[in-house]
């Protein structure tokens, strides 16, 4: 998986370099993309849960040259890993405890054309992430106490890189790259996890964070026709 994403970057960081002078896009898009979240962040977090899904669809207006600035929503959800059970007399039931994610976001971008039909865009996404575990498990035991609660809020960053190929004049699909930095430390009490050996006996120095590789289309409205 690193060195896929190394040579993603790399591919990225090339494609980047070229420009085709002379292009604008869209005066008004809206762009989206989904993909699966993997956590590399805190080591606890990553033992703890696996992304299911992750998309968002921003609304953007271009300012000058290629530099645009949108409004967006990104909903990403995460399950708690298979280990996780709970033991009853001899037998065991899987865990179902997710971790829902709703966030309202502003984005700062730039589009990049390395020809008629293909672009590369730079964006920062940023906003208040909006979180809540839900199908949690009633635990007692005093590893989970004091009992927290079970939804929280916080701040976050992400960084965002996509390459863009138009297939007409109002639509271009991409390949999407993101990292998400959640500004906050993971607390296996919330979701009533801290009672797991394997959860308490992993670290917990970062915030939580992940990458996303995933797909994402551009619906491009009042594009100028090339001359």
């Amino acid at each position: 998986m690193k060195r896929s994403l190394i040579v993603i970057v790399l591919l990225f960081s090339l494609i980047g370099r070229a420009q085709k002078e002379g292009q604008e896009n869209a005066f008004f898009t809206i762009r989206g993309n989904i993909g699966i979240p993997r956590v590399i962040g805190s080591q606890m977090y990553r033992t703890c849960f696996a992304g299911l899904y992750e998309g968002n669809l921003s609304l953007n207006l271009r300012l000058f040259n290629n530099f645009f600035v949108g409004v967006g929503y990104q909903n990403s959800q995460f399950q708690n890993n298979k280990f996780l059970k709970f033991a009853y007399f001899n037998t065991s039931i899987p865990y179902n405890t997710r971790l829902q994610m709703h966030s309202p976001f502003i984005k700062l971008g730039y589009d990049k054309f390395f020809s008629d039909k293909g672009y590369v865009t730079f964006a920062l996404n940023s906003g208040i992430m909006l979180n809540n575990y839900f199908n949690v498990n009633a635990d007692t035991s005093l590893s989970n106490r004091p009992y927290v609660i079970q939804d929280f809020s916080a701040p976050y960053v992400q960084p965002e890189f996509a390459v863009n190929f138009q297939v007409d004049k109002l639509l271009s699909f991409s390949l999407m790259l993101n990292y998400t930095t959640l500004f906050y430390k993971f607390d296996p009490k919330a979701p009533r996890f801290n009672h797991f050996r394997e959860v308490k006996d992993t670290r917990n120095r970062y915030f939580m964070n992940w990458f996303n590789i995933g797909f994402g289309f551009n619906v491009l409205l009042n594009k100028k026709s090339k001359e």
